[in-house]
């Protein structure tokens, strides 16, 4: 009898510790039926946050009043100027490639050199945001400027960027070049660039990491910006037809050897050349408007250079075979007047390189 009373309570007891645990699991289930997202905050510590407040993410507001050096804010895309060229080096975990290839990507270029420990304090966050937006447009560029001798070995560097983990692409800037072109000061200094290669924000040491993210987000978000809105800016057909005689009183005698007898300025001679301002190229004889300051480029031709015209019908593109080869000849579609050629080496997103005389141009400022 005793033993089967030991049995029946030792049954209830095996009984309730299941029920209890069954119960325990379902409050559990229901508690995490949908689990927060980790995130990690600048000092890599992750924490937990809903799935409601992942999606809450409001686009930065650019300032106005801003100028083109301004740092900490985001620069408004009127003013944002281009930014140089990375000048030639060692690339470290990529292939070559230039910031006209990256156009259409949101670029983050981070002067830093090994030796320096505040650099060093900033590639977590650097590599958190490779990892997290790399997939979704943004591409980090390290600009390794040395500040001794021995951080200009190549060796070295590569340890270094080896031992940090870092998997984004790097190149050596042993000379400084690219560090004076962007006109930095100090280590680090990370810039970052919109999808037309502009530079739209600007911070120097250590920190800001929510507000760079911050702007991250925005640029990717942020839509290409059009060179001209079609329904004002594009060609509606009209013809501008003048006598030789007319056109010699209107223009310079330059201008007339360009526009009407197709010649071509010496390279690097032209004002517009080297111009940043923001604004639009129209014809020189016509007015017609062309090209935008949005698309234009830094070819290094010595000739104005833009990746696309205003609106496709606001140019006319016929064969050129003079000088013993074929080119392609752009012209003002209203006044057929000489403006330069077209050619295929240009940059993204249109890969083309319209490469104008920078007189057949004159330049209206955007207010």
């Amino acid at each position: 009898m005793n033993y089967k009373i030991t049995f029946v309570l030792i049954a209830l007891l095996i009984t309730s510790a299941l029920i209890v645990l069954g119960c325990t699991r379902s409050i559990a289930s229901r508690q995490t039926s949908e689990p927060p997202l980790a995130v990690t905050n600048d000092s890599g510590v992750s924490k937990s946050v809903s799935n409601g407040e992942a999606d809450s993410f409001v686009p930065l507001v650019a300032d106005d009043k801003a100028d083109a050096n301004a740092r900490d804010v985001l620069i408004a895309a009127g003013k944002a100027k281009t930014a140089p060229a990375l000048s030639n080096g060692q690339w470290i975990n990529s292939e070559t490639t230039t910031l006209e290839n990256l156009r259409g990507r949101v670029v983050l270029v981070d002067f830093w050199t090994f030796g320096c420990y505040n650099c060093r304090n900033t590639l977590p966050t650097l590599k958190r945001f490779d990892a997290a937006y790399r997939d979704k447009g943004l591409t980090i560029v390290g600009v390794h400027t040395p500040e001794s001798d021995y951080e200009k070995k190549l060796d070295k560097i590569q340890d270094a960027v080896k031992r940090n983990a870092i998997k984004y692409p790097v190149v050596t800037d042993t000379d400084g070049d690219t560090w004076r072109a962007f006109g930095i000061e100090a280590w680090p200094t990370v810039v970052i660039l919109d999808k037309q290669g502009r530079i739209r924000y600007t911070h120097i040491g250590e920190g800001a990491y929510d507000m760079q993210e911050k702007v991250i987000k925005t640029l990717l978000n942020e839509s290409e910006i059009k060179t001209a809105d079609l329904k004002t800016e594009e060609y509606k057909g009209e013809k501008i037809v003048k006598t030789e005689a007319e056109w010699r009183k209107q223009l310079t005698k330059e201008e007339f050897y360009v526009l009407r007898e197709k010649g071509t300025e010496r390279a690097f001679t032209g004002k517009l050349t080297d111009n940043h301002e923001h604004g639009d190229y129209v014809c020189a004889a016509c007015g017609l408007k062309l090209f935008s300051s949005d698309a234009k480029f830094e070819s290094g031709t010595g000739w104005p250079s833009f990746y696309q015209p205003i609106a496709a019908l606001n140019v006319t593109e016929e064969t050129d075979n003079s000088f013993g080869s074929s080119r392609t000849e752009v012209l003002c579609s209203r006044c057929q007047s000489h403006l330069g050629h077209v050619f295929d080496d240009g940059p993204k997103p249109t890969g083309l390189r319209y490469c104008m005389n920078s007189v057949a141009l004159k330049f209206e400022k955007r207010k």
